[in-house]
């Protein structure tokens, strides 16, 4: 073998250690907001009734808020109560709530009894409005079957902006 037909053996490419660093920090940052907005849309989760009142105030203010219902998928609400739910003319309930709540304050559900409800300290406007809701929004029964019985799943939520609770304080 003669010098001149010597070539030295091909040399592997490595790749390139910056490329490769880029690259998995861009999966792991692309895995983690995928992450994060799949939990905060909790797809498990489906709305199935939409419910916005308004009422107004002795101090004369209107006040609003919007709750979502929500079922999750492994119990979903049955289609027939959702749509009756959500066609269900919710216009003078908000009025109806506040009156009620007015006249059936949750004084036992105060974090501190000396409290007066116009404190922001105070848990009383909020619970008398849960308590108002309950006697108001109330949705036909159903059960579903599951391998540990009849069972059903709901969530209600305020959504951001709802200030319901504050014509009570």
């Amino acid at each position: 073998m003669s010098i001149e037909s010597w070539s030295p053996p091909p040399r592997r490419r490595r790749g390139r250690p910056w490329l490769i660093a880029i690259t998995a920090i861009a999966l792991v940052v692309i895995v983690v907001i995928v992450a994060l907005f799949v939990i905060g849309r909790r797809p498990w989760l489906t709305t199935n009734v939409t419910i916005s009142l308004s009422y107004v105030a002795d101090d004369g203010q209107t006040y609003s808020c919007t709750y979502d219902y929500r079922t999750s998928e492994r119990l979903p609400m049955p289609a027939d109560i959702a749509e009756s739910m959500n066609e269900r003319d919710w216009s003078h309930t908000g009025q109806l709530i506040y009156e009620w709540a007015k006249d059936h304050p949750a004084e036992h559900w105060t974090t501190d009894d000396e409290l007066p409800a116009d404190d922001p300290g105070s848990t009383r406007a909020d619970a008398s409005w849960a308590l108002a809701m309950d006697e108001y929004v109330e949705f036909p029964p159903w059960h579903i079957d599951t391998e540990n019985g009849r069972d059903y799943e709901l969530w209600s939520e305020a959504r951001p902006g709802s200030n319901c609770e504050d014509g009570l304080r």
